[in-house]
Parts: C-alpha cells; structure tokens; sequence
C-alpha cells in the first residue's frame, strides 16, 4: 500500500432530518439538500503518517444560510462560510488534485453525498470512488454501533474524547486513521 487518503465531509442539515436510534433514519424535506459545506483530507504514506492535510468550506448555493442546526453541531459560523467558502466547483476540483489518484476512504456516507453534490452542480466528471469502511469496521473488527461515528470512534480504543472537536472534518480523518493504525486495517478488505 502506498498512499492513501482519508476524507470527511460535512453537509447542510436541520434539526429533526436524523431519527432512530443510530440515527440511521433520514427525514428530509425536498428542499433541504445535502449541500458539502465544508471538506477535510488527509493523505497518508504507507508508514500510516500524515503527509499532507486539505481543509475546505464551501459554499451551498440551494440554502446559502445555514441552519442553527449545523451550526451547532459544526462549530462552523456563517460569516466563516461566507468569507472563506469556494464554490463547490473550485472546492471539488481542489480535492480531486489533492486525492491525486490515491485510494479515498471515508467512516460513512461521504462518497454518497459527493456524487448528490457533483448532479447538483452538473459535474459530468468521473465519479470518484470513495469507499466507506464503517460496516468492516463493524464487521470484520467488532466496533459497536455506538462507536462507528468518525467523532467517537476513536474513543473505543482508549483515546481521549475532544468535545470541541466534534464534527471537525480534519479532526474525524485523524481519528478514522487512529483506528486503521490500532487495529492494523487490512486494506485487502477494500482493494
């Protein structure tokens, strides 16, 4: 394995659009899209170190205002999206360089809502395959389901908890990574 990339994105949200006990169940009215507003990468050498870390905030243009929701959950505030975000063509096309044709891994449903976010904004380009590792995590490793969320997932393993860190893409790619190294990921799983 040579290099590799851990990716996190996080998305527009309301309160109420997450039910059931994991919060697995989505409730979301037609107009409530997942807009990418912000996205975090780090690229990975094979001796499970950090070589280079991407962090992007992008601007939803469908709900350009963000719910008290997110902003609660995120930490982000809507004059730090409003001044720093890109669109979400100059933010994709950012991460597509900085992937540079390595393996992209995500704790979750980052690739799915990459592709809503490509139709969104009628990108015709190839679609990145991006492959969510939670259910080996689950399944071939045994972490709870209480566990999986890239904020929390870490914490199984002993590591201490950053409560103001939750939902911090940079932060959930250096935790995913924290469990690939503690349980020695065998990347066969998914190449």
């Amino acid at each position: 394995m040579k290099n590799f990339v851990i990716t996190d994105f996080e998305w527009t949200s309301w309160k109420g659009n997450y039910t059931g006990k994991y919060l697995e169940k989505e409730k979301r009215q037609k107009w409530q899209k997942k807009e990418i507003i912000q996205i975090g990468a780090i690229k990975v050498n094979e001796n499970f170190k950090i070589e280079k870390k991407l962090n992007i905030y992008v601007k939803p243009v469908f709900n350009p205002v963000l719910s008290e929701y997110i902003k609660d959950l995120t930490g982000l505030r809507q004059s730090l999206i409003d001044k720093k975000g890109v669109e979400f063509k100059i933010a994709f096309k950012t991460f597509l360089d900085f992937t540079d044709n390595n393996l992209i891994i995500s704790n979750g449903d980052d690739g799915k809502v990459l592709y809503l976010n490509l139709k969104y904004h009628n990108i015709k380009k190839k679609y990145l395959n991006i492959f969510n590792v939670k259910n080996i995590f689950r399944d071939r490793y045994m972490i709870p389901r209480n566990m999986l969320h890239s904020t929390v997932i870490h914490s199984y393993f002993g590591y201490e908890l950053s409560y103001k860190k939750f939902h911090n893409p940079l932060e959930d790619c250096k935790n995913i990574l924290k469990v690939i190294k503690k349980i020695n990921f065998n990347f066969n799983y998914i190449i």
